[in-house]
């Protein structure tokens, strides 16, 4: 494809007046570390934890993830909403993540804090109510904090760099949670020598909770609010139907949703099993040889995130634009799904490096590139009506994340029993027709979704050129206001 004139031009550079300085990075990094640690962290421990050592079928984790997603994504707009239109002397975004803080990590470590010999019909019962309480305080802490990052800068590229920086911090702690489930299997009962998996994961659990806040509110004091004097504390009540009327027919945001769904669900569907393929199919049902191993490679998928994060697509978005550069994510995403089909050998863990490496970096590009462009559309929408509303945008973001991760984890746990995976065979070893089916399944869904996310984003058209010609009126605009108060 010829690039377009505008594509030839010379890319604008960043001004000093909007650049973030390295104190507000720190803190919007320091807020992701919670958002990821206390979110993500689940995901790594819930199916080792509940399906692996307690039996929980893993249809039964499937459905209860499907409901708490569905929870947190459907107050995620009514949140944002409430944060755009909250007033207060410390501004709109801080007061909320503030009063968040503290249940939202008290409630992470109540998941892992049940009795000893429970029964599966009790362990039901208590992920699902809790894990509900803890995704109505999860986005109070959330939303706030996407809107703080997407009003964080005016500049197009700044917005890229500021993405880049939040998302390695949300990648370093998933690093760590790599081990935790390692770090479950080394408390030991003293009188049987084996592991205590209950004791464990209370020690783990409550370790986390004095990190989580102390990140969080060193975030809450480092962080600050750009847009609340100028713009938002003047501006009128914004009805919350009508932000969503808006928006939905707003054809470049409603692209980037969908891409983003179809790359959450399709990954969703089948990303419980990385940590499956690697017990049953590489190391054939030994758990804490497995879980030995997985820390390092789980560790290397986000060290890639991180790297290309920080570096590598922040440069790619300058060199060849936000379209082309998710565009990119999605090649390699697609490369990654081919090489699972030949590196993951029973016996030889290490080969998956290259994968995890190639997935760890198109996930890096499908989260930060939409995140960026959702930034730019935001101030595409104050030019055409006049509002001020990130925290709605971003929480849009997230409904469609969420939705596409919530319906594609609750048939993921479906797809395992569909398979005949059987938690409780003996020795933990499966059929050769189910790793065979994992396997495939493993491969096929992610690349579909790829495939279908690189035609949509073909749709996008805002470019360089028009980002910056929007951030010049808005300018143009506030100057001319502050002028006339």
């Amino acid at each position: 494809m010829k690039p377009s004139p505008a594509a030839e031009k010379t890319h604008r550079g960043t001004p000093a007046e909007d650049r973030v300085p390295p104190r507000e990075k720190l803190g919007l990094g320091l807020g992701r570390m919670v958002v990821e640690g206390t979110h993500g962290s689940q995901y790594v421990l819930v199916n080792p934890v509940y399906n692996m050592m307690m039996g929980l079928n893993p249809g039964l984790i499937s459905l209860i993830d499907f409901i708490k997603r569905l929870w947190d994504a459907m107050i995620d707009p009514i949140l944002g909403q409430f944060s755009d239109n909250f007033r207060s002397r410390w501004g709109r975004r801080l007061p909320l993540m503030l009063a968040a803080i503290v249940p939202l990590t008290l409630l992470f470590a109540g998941l892992w804090w049940f009795p000893r010999g429970v029964s599966t019909n009790y362990l039901f019962w208590h992920l699902l109510i809790v894990s509900l309480v803890f995704y109505t305080f999860y986005p109070l802490f959330a939303i706030p904090l996407a809107g703080l990052t997407m009003e964080a800068t005016d500049d197009y590229h700044e917005r890229s760099r500021i993405v880049g920086v939040s998302l390695a911090f949300g990648f370093a702690i998933q690093i760590g949670s790599q081990w935790l489930p390692w770090m479950v299997y080394q408390f030991k009962d003293p009188v049987t020598g084996e592991s205590d998996i209950i004791t464990g994961i209370r020690w783990v659990s409550a370790g986390c909770v004095v990190f989580f806040i102390l990140i969080g509110m060193l975030a809450v004091f480092l962080c600050r609010e750009r847009n609340y004097h100028r713009v938002a504390a003047t501006q009128e009540h914004i009805p919350l139907m009508a932000s969503l009327k808006s928006v939905w027919r707003d054809r470049q945001f409603m692209t980037v949703l969908w891409a983003r769904f179809i790359f959450c669900f399709c990954y969703s569907l089948v990303g419980i099993l990385g940590s499956y393929m690697n017990v049953y199919y590489v190391f054939n049902g030994d758990k804490e040889g497995a879980f030995g191993v997985f820390r390092f490679l789980g560790s290397s998928y986000h060290v890639f995130a991180l790297i290309s994060s920080l570096f590598f697509f922040p440069w790619l978005v300058r060199k060849i634009g936000k379209k082309r550069a998710l565009q990119s994510a999605a090649g390699l995403l697609i490369l990654g799904c081919i090489c699972k089909l030949f590196l993951y050998i029973p016996g030889h863990p290490w080969w998956q490096v290259i994968v995890l490496g190639l997935n760890g970096v198109a996930n890096a590009g499908f989260t930060l590139i939409p995140t960026a462009m959702v930034a730019d559309l935001a101030d595409e929408d104050e030019v055409a009506t006049g509002y001020r509303r990130e925290a709605v945008f971003g929480a849009l973001l997230a409904w469609f994340e969420k939705a596409g991760n919530s319906f594609g984890g609750l048939l993921s746990g479906m797809f395992l029993v569909w398979i005949g995976f059987n938690a409780k065979a003996m020795g933990g070893i499966q059929s050769d027709l189910t790793k065979e089916l994992m396997k495939y399944s493993y491969f096929a869904a992610p690349a579909i979704g790829a495939i279908t996310a690189l035609f949509l984003v073909k749709r996008y058209t805002l470019t360089e050129e028009r980002a910056y010609q929007v951030k010049d009126e808005l300018l143009r605009r506030r100057t001319q206001k502050a002028s006339q108060a």
